[in-house]
Protein backbone atom coordinates (compact mmCIF):
# COMPACT_ATOMS: atom_id res chain seq x y z
CA UNK A 1 0.00 0.00 0.00
CA UNK A 2 2.85 2.41 0.81
CA UNK A 3 4.31 1.64 -2.62
CA UNK A 4 0.98 2.43 -4.30
CA UNK A 5 0.80 5.72 -2.41
CA UNK A 6 4.30 6.67 -3.56
CA UNK A 7 3.25 5.84 -7.12
CA UNK A 8 0.27 8.16 -6.78
CA UNK A 9 -2.21 5.29 -7.00
CA UNK A 10 -5.52 6.14 -5.27
CA UNK A 11 -5.77 2.67 -3.73
CA UNK A 12 -2.79 3.49 -1.53
CA UNK A 13 -4.85 6.19 0.14
CA UNK A 14 -7.27 3.60 1.51
CA UNK A 15 -4.48 2.46 3.81
CA UNK A 16 -2.51 5.64 4.35
CA UNK A 17 -5.05 8.50 4.39
CA UNK A 18 -5.52 9.97 7.86
CA UNK A 19 -8.82 11.64 6.92
CA UNK A 20 -11.21 9.78 4.64
CA UNK A 21 -13.34 12.87 4.11
CA UNK A 22 -10.38 14.68 2.55
CA UNK A 23 -9.34 11.54 0.69
CA UNK A 24 -12.84 11.32 -0.78
CA UNK A 25 -12.60 14.90 -2.05
CA UNK A 26 -9.52 13.89 -4.04
CA UNK A 27 -11.39 10.91 -5.49
CA UNK A 28 -14.18 13.17 -6.70
CA UNK A 29 -12.21 14.12 -9.84
CA UNK A 30 -14.34 11.42 -11.44
CA UNK A 31 -17.43 9.39 -10.43
CA UNK A 32 -15.26 6.26 -10.55
CA UNK A 33 -11.48 6.18 -10.16
CA UNK A 34 -9.45 3.18 -11.30
CA UNK A 35 -6.40 1.88 -9.45
CA UNK A 36 -3.48 0.39 -11.37
CA UNK A 37 -4.37 -2.88 -9.63
CA UNK A 38 -7.80 -2.88 -11.29
CA UNK A 39 -9.69 -2.02 -8.12
CA UNK A 40 -12.27 0.74 -8.60
CA UNK A 41 -12.99 3.49 -6.07
CA UNK A 42 -15.89 5.92 -5.78
CA UNK A 43 -16.92 8.75 -3.47
CA UNK A 44 -19.85 9.66 -5.72
CA UNK A 45 -23.34 9.40 -4.21
CA UNK A 46 -24.99 8.17 -7.42
CA UNK A 47 -22.40 5.46 -8.06
CA UNK A 48 -22.35 4.30 -4.43
CA UNK A 49 -26.17 4.11 -4.35
CA UNK A 50 -26.24 2.30 -7.68
CA UNK A 51 -23.73 -0.34 -6.62
CA UNK A 52 -25.26 -0.88 -3.17
CA UNK A 53 -28.71 -1.37 -4.70
CA UNK A 54 -27.73 -3.67 -7.57
CA UNK A 55 -27.90 -7.47 -7.13
CA UNK A 56 -25.08 -7.68 -9.70
CA UNK A 57 -22.62 -6.61 -7.02
CA UNK A 58 -21.77 -9.15 -4.31
CA UNK A 59 -20.71 -8.62 -0.70
CA UNK A 60 -18.95 -11.96 -0.38
CA UNK A 61 -18.17 -13.76 -3.65
CA UNK A 62 -17.42 -17.47 -3.41
CA UNK A 63 -14.03 -16.87 -5.03
CA UNK A 64 -12.76 -13.47 -3.88
CA UNK A 65 -10.11 -11.93 -6.09
CA UNK A 66 -6.61 -11.28 -4.79
CA UNK A 67 -7.04 -7.58 -4.02
CA UNK A 68 -10.35 -8.04 -2.19
CA UNK A 69 -8.70 -10.75 -0.07
CA UNK A 70 -5.80 -8.44 0.77
CA UNK A 71 -8.06 -5.49 1.56
CA UNK A 72 -10.99 -7.14 3.25
CA UNK A 73 -10.00 -10.67 4.21
CA UNK A 74 -11.16 -14.08 3.07
CA UNK A 75 -13.74 -16.46 4.51
CA UNK A 76 -12.29 -18.49 7.40
CA UNK A 77 -11.08 -22.00 6.61
CA UNK A 78 -12.34 -23.58 9.83
CA UNK A 79 -15.88 -24.76 10.61
CA UNK A 80 -16.07 -22.32 13.52
CA UNK A 81 -18.98 -19.87 13.41
CA UNK A 82 -17.79 -16.45 12.25
CA UNK A 83 -19.62 -13.27 13.39
CA UNK A 84 -19.06 -11.69 9.96
CA UNK A 85 -19.08 -14.42 7.31
CA UNK A 86 -22.02 -16.23 8.96
CA UNK A 87 -24.10 -13.04 9.15
CA UNK A 88 -26.47 -11.27 6.77
CA UNK A 89 -23.60 -8.96 5.85
CA UNK A 90 -21.84 -11.73 3.93
CA UNK A 91 -24.83 -13.32 2.19
CA UNK A 92 -26.17 -12.53 -1.26
CA UNK A 93 -29.10 -13.38 -3.49
CA UNK A 94 -31.61 -16.00 -2.37
CA UNK A 95 -29.54 -16.91 0.67
CA UNK A 96 -29.62 -13.30 1.88
CA UNK A 97 -33.33 -12.89 1.10
CA UNK A 98 -34.23 -16.04 3.04
CA UNK A 99 -32.23 -15.00 6.12
CA UNK A 100 -33.61 -11.47 6.06
CA UNK A 101 -37.23 -12.66 5.86
CA UNK A 102 -36.66 -14.94 8.84
CA UNK A 103 -34.90 -12.28 10.91
CA UNK A 104 -37.11 -9.30 9.97
CA UNK A 105 -40.02 -10.19 12.35
CA UNK A 106 -37.63 -9.58 15.27
CA UNK A 107 -37.43 -5.90 14.20
CA UNK A 108 -41.11 -4.97 13.81
CA UNK A 109 -42.57 -1.60 14.89
CA UNK A 110 -44.20 -3.28 17.90
CA UNK A 111 -40.87 -4.72 18.99
CA UNK A 112 -39.24 -1.31 18.49
CA UNK A 113 -41.68 0.28 20.92
CA UNK A 114 -40.63 -2.22 23.56
CA UNK A 115 -37.00 -1.47 22.84
CA UNK A 116 -37.66 2.27 23.10
CA UNK A 117 -38.94 1.79 26.64
CA UNK A 118 -35.85 -0.27 27.38
CA UNK A 119 -33.55 2.41 25.91
CA UNK A 120 -35.19 5.09 28.05
CA UNK A 121 -34.74 2.98 31.18
CA UNK A 122 -31.06 2.27 30.42
CA UNK A 123 -30.38 5.93 29.54
CA UNK A 124 -32.04 7.12 32.78
CA UNK A 125 -29.81 4.80 34.83
CA UNK A 126 -26.64 5.97 33.07
CA UNK A 127 -27.58 9.66 33.35
CA UNK A 128 -28.27 9.25 37.05
CA UNK A 129 -24.62 8.21 37.36
CA UNK A 130 -23.49 11.12 35.15
CA UNK A 131 -25.19 13.59 37.46
CA UNK A 132 -23.17 12.21 40.35
CA UNK A 133 -19.91 12.76 38.48
CA UNK A 134 -17.73 15.39 40.13
CA UNK A 135 -16.05 17.27 37.30
CA UNK A 136 -15.88 16.54 33.55
CA UNK A 137 -17.68 13.57 32.01
CA UNK A 138 -15.92 11.11 29.73
CA UNK A 139 -18.93 10.59 27.50
CA UNK A 140 -17.75 7.51 25.59
CA UNK A 141 -16.99 5.24 28.54
CA UNK A 142 -19.71 6.68 30.81
CA UNK A 143 -22.59 6.90 28.34
CA UNK A 144 -22.08 6.28 24.61
CA UNK A 145 -20.44 2.89 25.13
CA UNK A 146 -22.50 1.32 27.94
CA UNK A 147 -25.89 2.31 26.49
CA UNK A 148 -25.81 0.15 23.32
CA UNK A 149 -24.00 -2.67 25.13
CA UNK A 150 -26.71 -2.74 27.79
CA UNK A 151 -29.33 -2.65 25.03
CA UNK A 152 -27.90 -5.51 22.97
CA UNK A 153 -27.36 -7.60 26.12
CA UNK A 154 -30.98 -7.04 27.19
CA UNK A 155 -32.23 -7.81 23.68
CA UNK A 156 -30.21 -11.04 23.48
CA UNK A 157 -31.03 -11.98 27.06
CA UNK A 158 -27.47 -11.71 28.39
CA UNK A 159 -27.27 -11.34 32.20
CA UNK A 160 -25.93 -8.03 33.59
CA UNK A 161 -22.98 -9.83 35.13
CA UNK A 162 -21.66 -10.69 31.66
CA UNK A 163 -21.91 -7.23 30.08
CA UNK A 164 -18.26 -6.43 30.65
CA UNK A 165 -17.24 -9.53 28.71
CA UNK A 166 -19.52 -8.49 25.86
CA UNK A 167 -17.97 -5.02 25.87
CA UNK A 168 -14.48 -6.48 25.54
CA UNK A 169 -15.53 -8.88 22.77
CA UNK A 170 -17.39 -6.12 20.95
CA UNK A 171 -14.37 -3.79 21.04
CA UNK A 172 -12.06 -6.48 19.62
CA UNK A 173 -14.50 -7.62 16.93
CA UNK A 174 -15.25 -4.03 15.97
CA UNK A 175 -11.61 -2.99 15.70
CA UNK A 176 -10.03 -6.04 14.06
CA UNK A 177 -13.04 -7.69 12.46
CA UNK A 178 -14.15 -4.59 10.57
CA UNK A 179 -10.76 -2.94 10.01
CA UNK A 180 -8.71 -6.06 9.41
CA UNK A 181 -5.75 -7.47 11.30
CA UNK A 182 -2.19 -6.27 10.81
CA UNK A 183 -0.28 -8.88 12.83
CA UNK A 184 -0.47 -12.45 14.12
CA UNK A 185 -1.21 -11.16 17.63
CA UNK A 186 -4.21 -9.17 16.36
CA UNK A 187 -5.43 -12.23 14.45
CA UNK A 188 -5.19 -14.28 17.64
CA UNK A 189 -7.20 -11.65 19.56
CA UNK A 190 -9.87 -11.65 16.84
CA UNK A 191 -10.09 -15.45 16.67
CA UNK A 192 -10.31 -15.76 20.46
CA UNK A 193 -12.99 -13.09 20.75
CA UNK A 194 -15.00 -14.66 17.90
CA UNK A 195 -14.79 -18.09 19.52
CA UNK A 196 -15.79 -16.78 22.93
CA UNK A 197 -18.75 -14.70 21.80
CA UNK A 198 -20.14 -17.38 19.47
CA UNK A 199 -19.63 -20.05 22.12
CA UNK A 200 -21.43 -17.91 24.68
CA UNK A 201 -24.37 -17.21 22.36
CA UNK A 202 -24.55 -20.90 21.35
CA UNK A 203 -24.91 -21.88 25.01
CA UNK A 204 -27.51 -19.17 25.53
CA UNK A 205 -29.44 -20.36 22.47
CA UNK A 206 -29.49 -23.92 23.79
CA UNK A 207 -31.14 -22.66 26.98
CA UNK A 208 -33.67 -20.59 25.00
CA UNK A 209 -34.64 -23.56 22.84
CA UNK A 210 -35.39 -25.48 26.04
CA UNK A 211 -37.12 -22.53 27.76
CA UNK A 212 -38.10 -19.78 25.27
CA UNK A 213 -38.43 -16.22 26.57
CA UNK A 214 -39.21 -12.89 24.96
CA UNK A 215 -35.59 -12.14 23.98
CA UNK A 216 -34.25 -11.99 20.42
CA UNK A 217 -32.65 -15.44 20.47
CA UNK A 218 -36.00 -17.01 21.41
CA UNK A 219 -37.72 -15.10 18.60
CA UNK A 220 -35.11 -16.25 16.09
CA UNK A 221 -35.29 -19.84 17.33
CA UNK A 222 -39.05 -19.87 16.65
CA UNK A 223 -38.90 -17.91 13.37
CA UNK A 224 -40.42 -19.58 10.31
CA UNK A 225 -41.08 -18.40 6.75
CA UNK A 226 -42.61 -20.61 4.07
CA UNK A 227 -41.53 -23.71 5.94
CA UNK A 228 -37.95 -22.52 6.42
CA UNK A 229 -36.35 -21.98 9.83
CA UNK A 230 -33.01 -20.67 11.04
CA UNK A 231 -30.23 -23.11 11.87
CA UNK A 232 -28.25 -22.81 15.11
CA UNK A 233 -25.28 -21.55 13.06
CA UNK A 234 -27.37 -18.82 11.46
CA UNK A 235 -28.85 -17.70 14.78
CA UNK A 236 -25.50 -17.64 16.56
CA UNK A 237 -23.83 -15.83 13.64
CA UNK A 238 -26.67 -13.28 13.61
CA UNK A 239 -26.50 -12.73 17.37
CA UNK A 240 -22.72 -12.28 17.30
CA UNK A 241 -22.88 -9.85 14.39
CA UNK A 242 -25.62 -7.83 16.11
CA UNK A 243 -23.23 -7.35 19.01
CA UNK A 244 -20.72 -5.71 16.66
CA UNK A 245 -23.15 -3.83 14.40
CA UNK A 246 -25.50 -2.74 17.19
CA UNK A 247 -22.62 -1.66 19.36
CA UNK A 248 -20.17 0.02 16.98
CA UNK A 249 -22.60 2.19 15.03
CA UNK A 250 -24.40 3.63 18.06
CA UNK A 251 -21.27 4.24 20.15
CA UNK A 252 -19.61 6.19 17.38
CA UNK A 253 -22.79 7.97 16.30
CA UNK A 254 -23.35 9.26 19.84
CA UNK A 255 -19.71 10.22 20.39
CA UNK A 256 -19.13 12.01 17.10
CA UNK A 257 -22.61 13.56 17.03
CA UNK A 258 -22.22 15.02 20.52
CA UNK A 259 -18.78 16.34 19.63
CA UNK A 260 -20.27 18.09 16.58
CA UNK A 261 -23.00 19.64 18.72
CA UNK A 262 -20.65 20.85 21.43
CA UNK A 263 -18.39 22.38 18.78
CA UNK A 264 -21.27 24.35 17.25
CA UNK A 265 -23.27 26.26 19.86
CA UNK A 266 -25.72 27.55 17.25
CA UNK A 267 -26.74 24.03 16.21
CA UNK A 268 -26.87 22.91 19.83
CA UNK A 269 -29.18 25.80 20.70
CA UNK A 270 -31.50 24.93 17.83
CA UNK A 271 -31.91 21.35 19.06
CA UNK A 272 -32.35 22.47 22.66
CA UNK A 273 -35.11 24.91 21.63
CA UNK A 274 -36.88 22.48 19.30
CA UNK A 275 -36.74 18.83 20.31
CA UNK A 276 -38.50 17.87 17.09
CA UNK A 277 -35.07 18.39 15.51
CA UNK A 278 -33.52 15.48 17.43
CA UNK A 279 -34.62 12.95 14.81
CA UNK A 280 -32.94 15.03 12.11
CA UNK A 281 -29.90 15.51 14.35
CA UNK A 282 -29.48 11.72 14.19
CA UNK A 283 -29.61 11.78 10.38
CA UNK A 284 -27.23 14.73 10.04
CA UNK A 285 -24.80 13.08 12.46
CA UNK A 286 -24.92 9.88 10.40
CA UNK A 287 -24.24 11.93 7.27
CA UNK A 288 -21.62 14.30 8.63
CA UNK A 289 -19.59 11.80 10.69
CA UNK A 290 -20.43 8.50 9.00
CA UNK A 291 -19.68 5.72 11.53
CA UNK A 292 -18.99 3.30 8.65
CA UNK A 293 -16.55 5.08 6.38
CA UNK A 294 -16.42 2.63 3.50
CA UNK A 295 -17.54 -0.73 2.19
CA UNK A 296 -16.82 -2.78 -0.90
CA UNK A 297 -18.48 -4.97 -3.49
CA UNK A 298 -17.34 -7.42 -6.17
CA UNK A 299 -18.98 -7.55 -9.61
CA UNK A 300 -20.88 -10.77 -10.27
CA UNK A 301 -20.74 -10.28 -14.04
CA UNK A 302 -19.49 -7.89 -16.70
CA UNK A 303 -21.48 -4.67 -16.47
CA UNK A 304 -21.46 -0.94 -17.09
CA UNK A 305 -22.03 1.76 -14.48
CA UNK A 306 -24.18 4.83 -15.12
CA UNK A 307 -21.11 7.01 -15.75
CA UNK A 308 -19.97 4.66 -18.51
CA UNK A 309 -17.34 2.77 -16.51
CA UNK A 310 -17.04 -0.79 -17.79
CA UNK A 311 -16.56 -3.42 -15.11
CA UNK A 312 -15.31 -6.99 -15.45
CA UNK A 313 -16.78 -9.93 -13.55
CA UNK A 314 -14.81 -10.35 -10.31
CA UNK A 315 -13.62 -6.75 -10.22
CA UNK A 316 -13.81 -4.97 -6.83
CA UNK A 317 -15.05 -1.49 -6.04
CA UNK A 318 -14.43 0.42 -2.82
CA UNK A 319 -17.35 2.66 -1.92
CA UNK A 320 -16.37 5.64 0.22
CA UNK A 321 -19.64 6.16 2.09
CA UNK A 322 -18.18 9.14 3.91
CA UNK A 323 -17.52 10.71 0.50
CA UNK A 324 -20.99 9.93 -0.80
CA UNK A 325 -22.46 11.53 2.33
CA UNK A 326 -20.48 14.71 1.54
CA UNK A 327 -21.22 14.77 -2.18
CA UNK A 328 -21.99 18.43 -3.05
CA UNK A 329 -24.23 17.27 -5.89
CA UNK A 330 -26.64 15.89 -3.27
CA UNK A 331 -25.97 17.83 -0.07
CA UNK A 332 -25.72 21.64 -0.19
CA UNK A 333 -22.66 22.90 1.74
CA UNK A 334 -21.76 19.31 2.75
CA UNK A 335 -18.96 20.40 5.10
CA UNK A 336 -21.49 22.28 7.23
CA UNK A 337 -23.11 20.45 10.15
CA UNK A 338 -26.78 21.46 9.88
CA UNK A 339 -29.43 19.89 12.12
CA UNK A 340 -32.12 21.45 9.91
CA UNK A 341 -30.81 19.91 6.68
CA UNK A 342 -33.90 18.84 4.74
CA UNK A 343 -32.42 15.81 2.98
CA UNK A 344 -30.12 14.56 5.76
CA UNK A 345 -31.96 11.22 5.78
CA UNK A 346 -30.67 10.49 2.26
CA UNK A 347 -27.36 9.54 3.86
CA UNK A 348 -25.88 6.13 3.04
CA UNK A 349 -24.57 5.49 6.56
CA UNK A 350 -26.65 2.30 6.88
CA UNK A 351 -26.14 1.22 3.29
CA UNK A 352 -28.82 0.99 0.63
CA UNK A 353 -30.90 -1.63 -1.13
CA UNK A 354 -31.16 -5.25 -0.01
CA UNK A 355 -28.22 -4.90 2.37
CA UNK A 356 -29.58 -1.82 4.17
CA UNK A 357 -28.72 -2.42 7.83
CA UNK A 358 -31.49 -4.44 9.46
CA UNK A 359 -30.76 -2.80 12.82
CA UNK A 360 -30.83 0.79 11.50
CA UNK A 361 -34.12 1.59 13.23
CA UNK A 362 -32.71 0.40 16.55
CA UNK A 363 -29.58 2.56 16.22
CA UNK A 364 -31.70 5.60 15.34
CA UNK A 365 -34.02 4.90 18.27
CA UNK A 366 -31.13 4.62 20.73
CA UNK A 367 -29.54 7.86 19.51
CA UNK A 368 -32.83 9.79 19.70
CA UNK A 369 -33.47 8.57 23.23
CA UNK A 370 -29.89 9.28 24.30
CA UNK A 371 -29.83 12.90 23.10
CA UNK A 372 -33.32 13.66 24.41
CA UNK A 373 -32.36 12.29 27.82
CA UNK A 374 -29.11 14.28 27.89
CA UNK A 375 -31.00 17.46 27.03
CA UNK A 376 -33.59 16.68 29.73
CA UNK A 377 -30.90 16.16 32.35
CA UNK A 378 -28.64 19.04 31.30
CA UNK A 379 -30.99 21.64 29.73
CA UNK A 380 -28.66 24.64 30.10
CA UNK A 381 -26.72 23.95 26.91
CA UNK A 382 -24.61 27.09 27.28
CA UNK A 383 -22.69 24.97 29.81
CA UNK A 384 -21.98 22.21 27.27
CA UNK A 385 -18.34 22.42 26.26
CA UNK A 386 -15.37 20.30 25.28
CA UNK A 387 -12.73 19.94 27.97
CA UNK A 388 -10.07 18.60 25.63
CA UNK A 389 -9.91 17.43 22.00
CA UNK A 390 -11.54 14.01 21.53
CA UNK A 391 -9.26 11.03 20.93
CA UNK A 392 -9.98 9.32 17.59
CA UNK A 393 -10.40 5.57 17.70
CA UNK A 394 -7.91 3.33 15.92
CA UNK A 395 -8.73 1.86 12.55
CA UNK A 396 -10.05 2.96 9.19
CA UNK A 397 -13.42 1.43 8.38
CA UNK A 398 -15.15 2.78 11.50
CA UNK A 399 -14.97 6.44 12.52
CA UNK A 400 -15.47 7.48 16.11
CA UNK A 401 -13.80 8.54 19.33
CA UNK A 402 -12.14 6.53 22.09
CA UNK A 403 -12.58 9.40 24.52
CA UNK A 404 -14.73 12.53 24.58
CA UNK A 405 -14.26 14.61 27.73
CA UNK A 406 -17.02 17.20 28.15
CA UNK A 407 -18.72 19.36 30.74
CA UNK A 408 -22.52 19.40 30.57
CA UNK A 409 -23.49 21.26 33.73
Amino acid sequence: MQFLTLMGDPLGGVETASNYREFSKRLRISPVVRSKTGVLLSANFQICSEVLKSPQWLTAPESPNFMSSVLFGSPPNSDAIDPFFDSLMAKDGEQHARLRKLIQPAFTHRVMQTWKELAEKVADELIADLRKTDGPIELVSQFANPLPIAMICEILGVPKADRQKFTEWGNILGQFGLDGVRSSSELKLLEDASAQVTGYIANLLEKRRAEPGDDLLSVLALAEFEGSTLSNREIVGTGAFLLVAGFETTVNLLGAGTANLVADQEQLNKVARDRALVANLVEESLRFSSPVQMTFRVAQCDLELSDGTRVRAGQSIILMLVGANHDPEIFVNPESFDVERENARRNLAFGFGAHHCIGAALARLEAEVAWNKLLDAFPNVTNWRMIEPPTPRDGKTIFGYKTLKVSLA
